[in-house]
């Protein structure tokens, strides 16, 4: 039998509107007010994560890339490589913000993001969840709520909770760094996609056994898989729909894949790893609708979009242009400007060398009983082979310490760990695909992070906050996981109506105590309310120099504190601040103040060396400004120390390093002072 048009245009649907105006006013005032629930969990949640965040949240400068960070983003300039232009955007919007300082107004804007985040953790376990078996909807049951549909938006806000409350999104949320905002747009990929096949295959992604609806009172009748039909019968039949407003309703689905495009184009400006997604959106399309990649219209218009999103990387030439404070690799040529895309300043960085080390080890390397007893004695010399030989030469090797920087223990605990690994067994039997888009896109962005970085032993700690986009798709398995377990104490329940409402009210209890104890967890460990530490530091420093210093830095830490002070806070502008590592960089020599230029009295193979360039410096200041180095370059370039002056001037304190007979560092402060922090300055 042909199917009936019941799109919006239709007589027949015009027919229903003038037939019956009342029962269709009723009907969609019954329909909106469905949709309040979702928007009352979803604000709760927002709300609850980011007044957490704000009152954890660090009152200023932090270590590391924070200082950096925040003074690129406070002048609109370069960061790093790779130049995090969206971040510096975004950044410099959120400096403009009427209260706090201007370390604070960043450190919000982490806080943000990451709360907007925890949302999408929301929105992706609800759509996922709301493909759920529907039953014949009869007039005695319409008014009576389903308590399995109960729980579905009670669900996506615990796991939206245990997201925002795993120990490194959530310290991800209190500082100024890019990870936040990584993770938001990832998680917004993912729903993107999820919502786009939602829109194109409707309920397939639920098993061939809950297929079949009711449409007008016959359990028989397959839901058609045009939106509009299954709108319009859901009304005329008075059919609960689950779906939030905020799904799609409305959006052409080509836009949905436009958008992502955008995203990836748009968030490549602020974190490359991004770009991990590809294979997880990949999938989806493929399992979708594979034709797709045939129509050379969409194809095309989605490389617009996906170019127009990278379009974002036209603003670091711009700004380099007009040399702000922080133009980090000038790139304003086009060879500085692949430079800094490509990262190739870090080209010289040490990797571990793990891929290559565990295959030859697993060729070669032999095991003994000795070795898998940790050397415990007396063990026999025997030599192990097979699958524990293999087990022990991958558990002692580089691969699998970079492997466990992905730690969903310490993150979730061991509670969230089971639920995680219950939730992907139950999501690949009742939700295959958005379940596999998870694992696909878990998987791919925790190996390919570890290949393209391979960090040695040393550096390892740095790629755990890489890690937040696989943490925010854990949490929505884990949402699977409490949503199987649910399901199932409910089908247990279910001869007993009003056991099973009870249950509803106790199993979210329970469930919220997941949370609340990783709250409890946590708390203390990244709490940054009263960390002044890399304020009073950088302070310290400062107050210590003489008029018109030089003062040498080394390091991260070490540099970007003052750089925050400096640039941010006009603190100091008689100092002059140089980054030793960037010595031998010809865009940081030429960067540098027209008096302390040396390019035009050093030789390129002086340039070339370090060493060189702070003894070019430091012999053409000498007896004019006051120089000093900063502990970590004093050792890391094992600066010379000259025997001391026979006659030491009575202005300046005791030298603690020198080179070449200039005053070196002075005393630390004594002991017990510290630096006025931003809340105590007048």
């Amino acid at each position: 039998m042909q199917e009936v048009n019941l799109t919006k245009n239709s007589g027949c649907f015009r027919n229903f509107e003038d037939s019956f105006p009342q029962q269709r006013n009723r009907t969609m005032k019954k329909l909106q007010l469905n949709y309040l629930p979702y928007q009352i969990y979803a604000g709760f949640a927002g709300m609850v994560v980011f007044w957490v965040y704000v009152q954890t949240l660090a009152p200023t400068v932090s270590f590391f890339d924070s200082g950096e960070l925040i003074a690129a983003a406070y002048t609109l300039g370069v960061a790093h490589p790779p130049g995090y232009p969206l971040y510096v955007l975004l950044g410099w919007v959120f400096s403009k913000l009427p209260f706090g300082e201007g370390a604070y107004r960043l450190n919000l804007m982490s806080a943000c993001f990451s709360t907007l985040a925890a949302l999408m953790v929301f929105l992706i376990t609800h759509l996922i969840l709301a493909v759920c078996p529907q039953t014949t909807t009869t007039e005695s049951s319409r008014n009576t709520p389903d308590p399995e549909q109960i729980f579905i938006p009670i669900i996506s806000l615990i796991a939206a909770l245990i997201f925002a409350f795993a120990r490194t999104p959530w310290s991800q949320a209190l500082i100024a760094e890019v990870y936040s905002l990584n993770a938001f747009l990832c998680g917004t990929i993912i729903w993107l996609l999820l919502r786009w096949r939602r829109a194109i295959v409707g309920q397939e992604d639920k098993p061939a056994s809950s297929r079949l609806r009711s449409v007008n009172g016959n359990p028989n009748a397959e839901r058609s898989e045009n939106p509009d039909v299954e709108r319009s019968r859901d009304v005329i039949s008075g059919t609960n729909v689950t779906t939030p407003v905020w799904e799609g309703k409305g959006i052409p689905k080509a836009w949905l894949l436009y958008l992502v495009a955008f995203l990836f184009g748009i968030g490549f400006g602020n974190h490359q790893t991004i770009s991990l997604f590809f294979f997880a959106a990949c999938f989806v399309v493929l399992m979708t609708t594979p034709r797709i990649l045939f129509k050379a219209k969409t194809v095309a218009l989605i490389l617009v979009w996906l170019m127009l999103g990278f379009s974002i990387y036209v603003l670091p030439p711009i700004r380099a242009a007009q040399n702000p404070p922080i133009n980090w690799g000038n790139p304003s040529s086009w060879q500085q400007f692949k430079w800094l895309v490509t990262r190739e300043g870090y080209n010289n960085v040490p990797r571990g060398g793990s891929f290559i080390g565990l295959w030859q080890d697993l060729r070669h390397k032999t095991v003994t009983e000795h070795d898998v007893m940790a050397g415990q004695s007396p063990i026999p010399d025997r030599q192990v082979h097979g699958f524990a030989r293999s087990v022990h030469i991958l558990r002692s090797s580089l691969f699998f310490r970079q492997l466990a920087t992905f730690h969903p223990q310490q993150e979730f605990g061991v509670i969230g760990v089971i639920l995680a690994i219950l939730g992907l067994l139950y999501g690949i039997v009742r939700y295959r695909i958005p379940t596999l888009t998870l694992l696909i896109a878990i998987g791919a962005f925790i190996l390919l992070t570890i290949f393209v970085s391979d960090p040695p032993e040393e550096n390892i700690f740095l790629v755990e906050e890489f890690h937040t986009p696989a943490y925010l798709l854990t949490a929505v398995l884990i949402g699977l996981g409490l949503m199987g377990l649910a399901r199932w104490m409910l089908w247990v329940a279910r001869p007993w109506k009003i056991l099973c409402y009870g249950l509803v009210l106790l199993l979210s209890l329970m469930f919220l105590l997941i949370p609340g104890s990783l709250m409890l967890r946590h708390v203390r460990e990244v709490d940054r309310s009263r960390n002044y530490v890399a304020y009073d530091y950088a302070s310290n420093v400062l107050m210590s120099l003489q008029p018109n210093a030089i003062l040498f830095t080394w390091g991260d830490s070490g540099a970007f504190p003052l750089w925050y002070l400096q640039i941010v806070e006009k603190k100091r502008p008689d100092v002059i601040l140089i980054h030793v590592p960037h010595l031998s960089s010809p865009w940081y020599l030429e960067s540098l103040p027209a008096e302390l230029s040396i390019v035009s009295e050093t030789t390129p193979e002086q340039q070339k060396n370090i060493l060189a360039m702070v003894d070019a410096i430091v012999q053409r200041h000498q007896g004019l400004r006051p120089i000093y180095f900063d502990f970590s370059s004093a050792h890391s370039i094992m600066v010379p120390t000259p025997p001391p002056p026979a006659e030491p001037s009575s202005r300046r304190p005791a030298p603690r390093c020198r080179s070449s007979g200039c005053s070196a560092f002075p005393r630390a402060p004594p002991s017990g002072t510290r630096a006025a922090s931003p809340a105590e300055r007048p």
